[in-house]
């Protein structure tokens, strides 16, 4: 008569942390889309204010750069030179920004999904491709297995399962062929304990992206064009003094 095999039974502590591990993964994966999506409206947000507005910001950053380099000129201060410096980096940053924002319209969501899933894709290749772990059987055949789940995602176009794979080799866990319910106690703890971290780290990531004004602009519903009109008006009237103080420099 064989001998009837039962499943391993597992400590209740353990039972309710992998609950917990389960429940703050899925968490995760919700505020890393919200995240993404935050993140998106404020990068819209500039690239139109680039597009309406490059040419008067690139305009005041030039004249703020002359009236740096003229006071440099005149004190000779290690302070002013470096003050000088930075108006010429920020001008040529801002000045490179606007280019682009012009020789390419803003993107619409498909697209900038498109480019995140392309480079968390190439992330998780560089890391993780079997021939990177050649020299090991086992993590050679693990990488494998991980490499297959990953383009399956990717060739569904699934940015979210894509985010997940990637975000569980940051996590360090790719290479054990133990599954969750086989660690120890301590590496639950430890597992639970960093996500934790990052549940708090993208909810602080979040705020300061919502605190941002241009992604408070962009779903409040305010009407972009009278708003760059009226931005407009202060900003020609700071360049009209930005020459005024020139000429008497």
């Amino acid at each position: 008569m064989n001998a009837r095999s039962f499943p391993p039974i597992i400590h209740p502590a353990k039972t309710n942390l992998l609950a917990q591990i389960q429940a703050l993964e899925s968490q995760i994966a919700q505020l890393t889309e919200e995240k993404a999506a935050c993140q998106y409206q404020i990068d819209q947000y500039y690239r139109l204010f680039q597009l309406h507005l490059g040419d008067l910001l690139t305009q005041t950053l030039e004249l703020q750069l002359q009236l740096a380099l003229r006071r440099a000129g005149q004190t000779g201060r290690r302070s002013d030179a470096e003050e000088a410096q930075a108006c010429q980096d920020k001008f040529e940053q801002t000045n490179r920004a606007v280019r682009e924002a012009v020789a390419h319209q803003p993107t619409d969501p498909d697209e900038a999904a498109e480019r995140e899933l392309r480079r968390l894709y190439r992330q998780a290749v560089t890391l993780a491709h079997p021939d990177r772990h050649a020299s090991d059987s086992d993590r050679n055949a693990q990488a494998t297995a991980y490499m297959m789940r990953l383009n399956d995602a990717y060739q569904r176009r699934d940015l979210a399962a894509v985010r997940q794979l990637v975000q569980d080799l940051n996590d360090g866990f790719l290479f054990s062929a133990q599954p969750k319910t086989a660690f120890d106690l301590d590496a639950l703890q430890q597992w639970h304990q960093r996500l934790i971290d990052r549940q708090h780290i993208l909810q602080t990531e979040i705020a300061h992206l919502k605190a941002d004004n241009g992604y408070r602009l962009m779903i409040d519903g305010t009407d972009l064009m009278t708003y760059f009109m009226g931005l407009r008006e202060s900003m020609q009237q700071q360049i009209n003094l930005l020459k005024h103080q020139l000429k008497s420099v």
